[in-house]
């Protein structure tokens, strides 16, 4: 039904495979959703499931998401409700970044809206591939800013994170250091995040605090770039490059550019308001309680939780965030590249390209209890590994004797994993319930051993991309004064639906497990060691 709402709320997602936009209106309900599937809609920049690989080096082509804005605008343009939107807030995949030359900044500032951003800023980046989180070509960086710091317990204590090959700052290390001549001639770096408010606000935009933990740059106490590190990583000029500051949640970074005044009708007061994390807006969208845990199954696997001051404690294994709406909180995260993309190869080889036959084999009780596998399809973060190990009855082979096996082991394995360390990140790693988010969590059978390995019920919010719903819940929230996101939430929040309880006699099996699978990750980890 058309809602009477007299104001909107704007939220967009640049992921991986999509650009997304979710719209709200004053009462928290979708009113539109759009989405630019970049394989399908934008095939002419030779991407397969939105990046171009090369070994372990992974971008995407920086004009790609430019186009794909063009577009996804153009389909808003044609709703009722572009002039009444009030405020903009969005996500971007963590970590990727974008080099912008001088022509590139000086076009940005004089947008024409007769010329699409396209044609106006083809020519505008320094280096034309962005690096994104699936690149791990730079472990050489990793180890050199983990030495600088004295170690990577150092450099967690100091950032929240040890040095990750995904992360900013490793990434702008290696430019620097390999492609000198395009490292002088980018004037500003921006994330993917804060690369979309630029565009939108018509000047360079800071990154969000939650987006600047995700760098190995910031300081996560103080939220500030460590200016040691920013040395380190880019010479003399990082600081200038960086330019700005990080901002809190909430901020205002300026108004809607009247490029898209004109070209599109936007309101000349809509408002910009400083873009997060994919993660972090998913985070936003839950509005998690006490005991609840968000897990998002999608091209990467993430594990989120909400941290007060003093629960939280950096770790080798995890990350320790900047909260994007409190101040003084952390998100703790956990990030496994192997998500959907390495499940849908499983299925593939093992249940004939068909989540019918994945989803029976899942269902199949009558399996191997003595069966492991682990499963690196590409470089894994956690740990750092790649390949496929198997194991039966404690020994490590090639197959396991019925292949089927492999279908409900690679489930079992990745959620092993993320309660493993969900445990050491929060001590007990107790949780209430499971938030579960993604494109995988349209499979109730996955979510079902999900259920069983946690031993709690897990719970799916009805329809939403969630990061761009958080998106748009952060430009709502950045249009009040003096209001908390609690209290905003507090009449408009929409109970998940719960999926599924788990099987007590499941979860006591992989109780019984758990030891044998931290000894057999422990073996797959000193085998890689001696390859």
């Amino acid at each position: 039904m058309p809602t009477k709402s007299d104001s909107y709320y704007l939220g967009l997602d640049l992921s991986t495979q999509q650009l997304k936009c979710t719209l709200i209106d004053q009462d928290h309900s979708i009113v539109l959703e759009e989405a630019v599937n970049f394989d399908n809609d934008l095939p002419e920049f030779g991407i397969r499931h939105g990046a171009i690989q090369n070994g372990n080096v992974v971008t995407s082509p920086t004009l790609m998401w430019v186009k794909a804005l063009d577009i996804l605008l153009s389909k808003l343009e044609k709703s009722r409700y572009i002039g009444k939107i009030k405020a903009i807030s969005g996500a971007g995949q963590q970590h990727g970044s974008v080099y912008w030359s001088q022509h590139g900044i000086e076009k940005l500032g004089h947008l024409d809206p007769r010329l699409t951003l396209t044609e106006q800023l083809k020519d505008g980046f320094s280096i034309e591939q962005s690096p994104i989180w699936q690149d791990a070509s730079t472990t050489r960086e990793c180890r050199a800013l983990e030495e600088f710091c004295g170690g990577p317990e150092a450099l967690a204590k100091r950032t929240g994170s040890k040095a990750y090959e995904r992360f900013t700052g490793n990434q702008i290390a290696k430019i620097y250091a390999e492609s000198g001549e395009k490292y002088n001639e980018t004037s500003h770096i921006s994330l993917v995040s804060s690369f979309l408010a630029s565009l939108l606000v018509g000047k360079l935009a800071p990154v969000d605090s939650a987006e600047g933990s995700g760098t190995n740059l910031m300081n996560i106490k103080t939220h500030r770039w460590d200016e040691q590190l920013l040395q380190k990583c880019g010479g003399d000029q990082l600081s200038k490059k960086l330019a700005l500051e990080p901002v809190e949640g909430g901020d205002v970074v300026g108004k809607v550019d009247g490029y898209y005044q004109k070209r599109y009708g936007f309101s000349p007061e809509c408002k910009i308001l400083p873009f997060t994390g994919d993660n972090s807006a998913t985070l936003v969208s839950m509005n998690l309680n006490q005991g609840d845990c968000v897990i998002s199954l999608g091209t990467s696997d993430t594990v989120l939780v909400y941290l007060k001051q003093g629960e939280a404690e950096p770790t080798t294994e995890s990350h320790l965030m900047a909260h994007p709406i409190d101040t003084t909180g952390f998100m703790g995260m956990l990030c496994y590249k192997n998500g959907s993309l390495t499940r849908q190869h499983i299925r593939d080889l093992y249940a004939s390209h068909d989540w019918d036959s994945f989803n029976k084999h899942i269902q199949n009780k009558a399996r191997n209890t003595d069966a492991f596998g682990f499963y690196y399809w590409m470089q894994e973060i956690i740990p750092f590994a790649k390949g496929i190990y198997r194991f039966e009855n404690g020994k490590q082979v090639q197959e396991f004797s019925d292949p089927s096996i492999n279908v409900r082991a690679i489930l079992e394995s990745q959620f092993l994993s993320m309660r493993i360390r969900l445990g050491r990140m929060t001590h007990d790693g107790k949780m209430k319930r499971l938030l579960a988010t993604g494109g995988a969590a349209a499979n109730p059978h996955i979510l079902q051993v999900l259920s069983d390995v946690f031993g709690v019920p897990v719970y799916k919010q009805k329809g939403m991309n969630s990061a761009s719903l958080g998106g748009a819940l952060l430009a709502k929230y950045g249009t009040l004064d003096k209001r908390s996101f609690e209290d905003m939430m507090k009449n408009h929040t929409t109970e998940p639906e719960l999926v599924c309880n788990p099987d007590s006699k499941e979860t006591a099996y992989y109780d019984t497990k758990l030891e044998e699978y931290i000894r057999l990750e422990s073996v797959v980890l000193a085998d890689k060691a001696n390859v």
